[in-house]
């Protein structure tokens, strides 16, 4: 951090009388705020500022009632006005918790796993800084918890750019099912990003699930042990949340992110399935994302490595991908749902 964006955080830490405990965070209104509410939302925000006011009020004008939402907010010592946007809305609304870290992560993880530790409903869901909530998205949500008892509910998501609107995930959120399990949806695994889905609190701090402390994929390994723990689900085709991927959003980290960083937190990730030693049917629904999707479509179908003179880097990465199917019992492209990738696994055995 420069000295001048030093000096402005002292200030700013002086003016407010900003007092980190023990833990290394401080916390606005939890104490104030103790009425149960019936859903928690949880956002990490790091210098957010040209979006979060949107995210905020996209919560606060939900058609399900505000005053039983929780809504935390979690700032990772952003070094724009984020702090003080959150502060003010936590000053109108009692029921805004606002934490600040003292300092800086570099991941979204920790962020929202210090807001699972904090929140109190009986459902949770997670809501990005930049991204917006449909009006009907909670209500939506939590009328299906509600009626079917089910640990998890995810529906449709609106991925918006600058010049056009597609859906994401649609074989996740293109019908309504009820009470299934997530391993009856051929391609549940292909779409694990936080955003349009609902889930029990308790299922989350039961099994003791957190986001691992990773720049990228962190969101990958969080749903799969959620997935994994769930007894059953419901999936809907209304519109439930608005990602942002607009020209002029820079502040995600996956833009951030260099594919060879990518693909080292794939390899992590792999390697956590794998010792969890699950049933082999639902180990390969898991692992079929990761090694078709993840570590071919994603590393070689894309203008980077078209374009890149180091194309041996590529190589080498992918060899990494390799040494981990030599623990299966099993040929994993056998699993692919595009059969001309299946001969890429064997033709690197070959080289």
């Amino acid at each position: 951090m420069s000295e001048e964006l030093l000096q402005k955080k002292i200030a700013f830490e002086k003016e407010n009388n900003i007092q980190y405990n023990k833990d290394g965070y401080y916390i606005k209104n939890k104490s104030i705020f103790s009425k149960k509410a019936k859903i928690t939302v949880v956002t990490p925000v790091y210098n957010a500022e040209d979006y979060i006011k949107k995210t905020i009020d996209s919560v606060i004008n939900q058609s399900f009632e505000f005053s039983q939402i929780e809504y935390i907010l979690v700032d990772d010592g952003s070094t724009d006005s984020s702090r003080e946007i959150l502060l003010d809305y936590a000053n109108k609304h009692k029921n805004i918790i606002v934490v600040f870290l003292k300092e800086n992560t570099g991941t979204p993880s920790q962020p929202r796993n210090l807001g699972i530790q904090l929140s109190t409903s009986k459902y949770i869901t997670f809501l990005d800084a930049d991204d917006w909530l449909a009006q009907n998205g909670l209500l939506t949500m939590f009328n299906i918890l509600e009626e079917t008892n089910d640990d998890y509910i995810v529906g449709k998501t609106i991925q918006v750019g600058s010049e056009k609107a597609k859906i994401v995930g649609e074989y996740e959120s293109y019908i309504e099912r009820r009470n299934i399990s997530p391993f009856t949806i051929p391609h549940i695994f292909h779409h694990l990003g936080p955003r349009a889905r609902m889930m029990k609190t308790s299922l989350i701090k039961k099994n003791n699930i957190k986001f691992p402390e990773m720049k990228f994929a962190e969101d990958k390994q969080f749903f799969i042990d959620v997935l994994i723990n769930c007894k059953s689900i419901s999936t809907t085709k209304e519109v439930i949340y608005y990602l942002n991927r607009l020209d002029d959003n820079n502040s995600s980290l996956t833009k951030q992110t260099d594919v060879m960083e990518k693909m080292d937190s794939n390899i992590k990730v792999i390697n956590y399935v794998q010792s969890k030693n699950l049933d082999s049917q639902k180990e390969k629904m898991i692992l079929n994302r990761l090694y078709e999707f993840d570590s071919i479509t994603r590393l070689f179908n894309r203008q980077h490595y078209i374009k890149s003179k180091q194309k041996n880097l590529y190589y080498e990465k992918f060899n990494e991908v390799l040494e981990t199917t030599r623990r299966l019992n099993y040929d994993i492209s056998e699993c692919f749902f595009h059969p001309n990738q299946q001969g890429c696994l064997s033709a690197f055995f070959r080289r």
